[in-house]
């Protein structure tokens, strides 16, 4: 990481500035890091039961915060919901039934037969997960109703993706690396191909928002979409290049944003129409994408191939 204490420069580290579509990837390794590896906050992590950990956080205004790591039905750890106390009132700002971290349609060059894999999709096997403390680098487990005080958490998940048909045959292993720190979460996600795979539709980095807080989505501080709450139109809104999103609604108690690092990996530079986009899925919920493939694009991803995700999700609560 040295090169990247180099190439920093003058950038700055508030969460809130926009990340620069003109900034390199290099560039933009050097920002994620400085934002994520020195950053410390009061946390405590709890495993409540058998299939979630919940990360507690107090933020400056006296609000109890948590966002879960949840055990799916198949086996693999996904981010969960994300949620805050407010006069005694439990706010969910992002819904843990779908998913945030990434999702690959791909046909099977056996088969033939397509489908959705990863996160909430399943077609993904666990391989190992292990807890440490991000700041003394202890890694350390716990017994259900335990907790542990941290001020960083660095929680590292290593899985394998499966082609989505009956064959169970794993197309490429993957390695998470989720950094938590206060009401930011980081996601770094290194792939690689161990068979061929032909790839569409997919989508590299997502949140689906409750619209109190999500029914607005502005991107890099420029162009924004706003949807209607209590009603859906099922439209894809924006569709344009962004690094950087902030989702708000009528409850101003608290505003979301995402952003991504690693443009030329998670978005093939923007290539594809649908770029970055709010979905108007139901309405109570709006989901934000950014869009790697769509299905105007069959892409065959070779075996040895290499990718390197980074994702951020920051919740600004008052």
């Amino acid at each position: 990481m040295m090169i990247c204490v180099f190439l920093f420069g003058g950038i700055q580290t508030d969460g809130s500035d926009v990340v620069s579509d003109a900034l390199s990837d290099v560039a933009l390794e050097a920002k994620h890091y400085y934002q994520t590896e020195l950053d410390e906050a009061d946390m405590v992590v709890k495993r409540v039961s058998k299939k979630e950990y919940r990360i507690y956080h107090t933020t400056e205004s006296g609000k109890s915060y948590y966002v879960s790591l949840c055990l799916k039905d198949w086996g693999v750890w996904n981010l969960g919901d994300m949620s805050f106390t407010s006069k005694g009132v439990t706010k969910n700002i992002i819904g843990g039934s779908t998913d945030w971290e990434y999702v690959f349609m791909v046909y099977s060059p056996i088969t033939g037969e397509g489908g959705f894999t990863g996160g909430n999709h399943g077609c993904e096997n666990l391989l190992g997960m292990k807890l440490y403390d991000g700041v003394s680098g202890e890694e350390f487990e716990l017994a259900v109703g335990e907790q542990k005080s941290v001020r960083r958490l660095v929680v590292v998940e290593n899985t394998e993706v499966l082609y989505a048909d009956t064959t169970g045959i794993p197309y490429m292993n993957v390695e998470r690396r989720y950094t938590f720190v206060g009401t930011r979460v980081n996601l770094d996600t290194n792939f690689e191909f161990i068979s061929d795979a032909l790839m569409t539709r997919s989508y590299s980095a997502m949140a689906c928002v409750n619209k109190s807080f999500g029914s607005r989505c502005t991107f890099d501080n420029a162009a924004s979409v706003e949807t209607k709450a209590g009603s859906h139109d099922d439209g894809f809104h924006g569709r344009v290049e962004a690094m950087e999103c902030t989702l708000s609604g009528s409850d101003t108690a608290a505003a979301l944003t995402v952003g991504i690092f690693n443009k030329s990996d998670m978005t093939d530079d923007f290539s594809n129409d649908d770029k970055v986009f709010l979905w108007d899925m139901a309405d109570d919920y709006t989901k934000l994408y950014f869009s790697k493939y769509t299905t105007s694009d069959i892409v065959t991803v070779e075996t040895g191939t290499k990718w390197s995700f980074a994702a951020y999700w920051e919740a600004s609560i008052k």
